[in-house]
């Protein structure tokens, strides 16, 4: 088949964008596949942050021209919107909308839509009034686990706090953190790794977390690749997560982590999960058997210092959050996406009438 793939946010090489490469490369292997991207797409740095192989994969940028246009020129057989609030009209036969989270108009034109997790799966029922199939995102696996330090870890975007940003409350982490200084005695350090966003106030915002975590044990990575980065899960040994603390579920459920690929890849490698209990990460965590979810800064002290004194427990508790994590792989997503795409591409035939003799 000739299927497109439709993802306006390349430039932000967040984990939707893992996503749709993914599956292009995936794709690829049987299909002609192209991606329609805002701007041209680097990919060597796809390859460099998430080891995925677009080089089978055509590539075309849509900046300044008529979007339905150029991908109904191509003629594509599927075409799968993975973009992030998009309100594109399907310009293919049949079409599949992945949705992260229900911000725009219903998406009448597609064959079927899917959620990121049966949190966005409930809130496309609440406002678009469709049932979503649920396809958790890819999650790669970081480990085995190997020789765990005292470094707590946070993996995310740095964007600055925003109206419109999908903010990630390092600051809300770095403030939890400088009042721990029993930890810093013990040895424990705080490990930031991201990409910094692309708006204008983002490095502003990373520039005031460095200021403040001046005088603390706490390290900053921007635009890790994959091979270093897998060797900082499998050290880690407590992963601290705080996105959607602040903001009210029902009247701002969009803030919330709708997911937290992050939180998965940790467990994989052995990390205990601590994240703020709302949204996707009470899908993916167990509390008291493979991390902890809490509700205040008080909290992620608490059980922080519960993992930090107690290494049977944080070791217990890291092996079951690597179990845990088998839910979520890459494969598993493929086989989901797999199943989709041969059930909405399947020849529909005629019924057949029988007539009497």
């Amino acid at each position: 088949m000739r299927i497109a793939i439709y993802n306006l946010h390349f430039q932000t090489i967040g984990g939707g964008e893992r996503r749709s490469a993914a599956l292009a490369e995936h794709l690829s292997r049987a299909h002609e596949v192209t991606i329609f991207a805002q701007e041209p797409v680097n990919i060597d740095a796809i390859r460099g942050l998430f080891g995925i192989d677009l080089s089978d994969v055509e590539v075309v940028p849509l900046a300044g021209k008529d979007h339905v246009a150029e991908i109904r020129a191509t003629k594509p057989d599927l075409l799968i919107n993975n973009s992030h609030s998009s309100e594109l009209v399907c310009p293919a036969p049949v079409g599949i909308y992945m949705c992260m989270f229900p911000e725009s108009a219903p998406p009448a034109s597609y064959s079927t839509v899917t959620a990121n997790s049966q949190f966005t799966a409930r809130w496309i029922r609440k406002r678009w009034g469709m049932n979503a199939e649920v396809v958790y995102s890819p999650c790669e696996t970081m480990g085995p686990p190997g020789f765990k330090e005292k470094v707590i870890l946070n993996v995310g975007r740095f964007f600055a706090p925003n109206a419109q940003n999908h903010h990630k409350r390092q600051d809300l982490l770095l403030e939890t953190f400088r009042r721990m200084p029993d930890a810093h005695e013990d040895g424990w350090e705080l490990r930031f790794v991201g990409n910094v966003g692309p708006l204008s106030a983002d490095p502003d915002f990373v520039d005031q977390l460095q200021s403040d975590a001046r005088d603390l044990p706490v390290r900053f990575h921007f635009s890790m690749e994959l091979p270093q980065l897998r060797a900082l899960y499998r050290r880690a040994s407590v992963y601290w997560h705080a996105t959607g603390f602040g903001f009210d579920e029902r009247l701002h459920p969009l803030k919330q982590e709708h997911f937290g690929m992050s939180i998965v890849e940790a467990m994989s490698a052995g990390v205990v999960p601590l994240a703020f209990n709302g949204g996707g990460p009470r899908e993916t965590i167990a509390p008291n058997v493979n991390g902890f979810l809490w509700n205040s800064p008080n909290e992620l002290q608490d059980y922080t210092r519960r993992l930090i004194h107690d290494d049977e427990l944080r070791e217990r508790m890291g092996a079951d959050a690597v179990v845990a994590s088998r839910r979520f792989t890459k494969r598993e997503f493929l086989s989901r996406m797999d199943a989709i795409i041969e059930r909405v591409t399947a020849p529909r035939r005629e019924p057949t009438i029988t007539c009497a003799s």
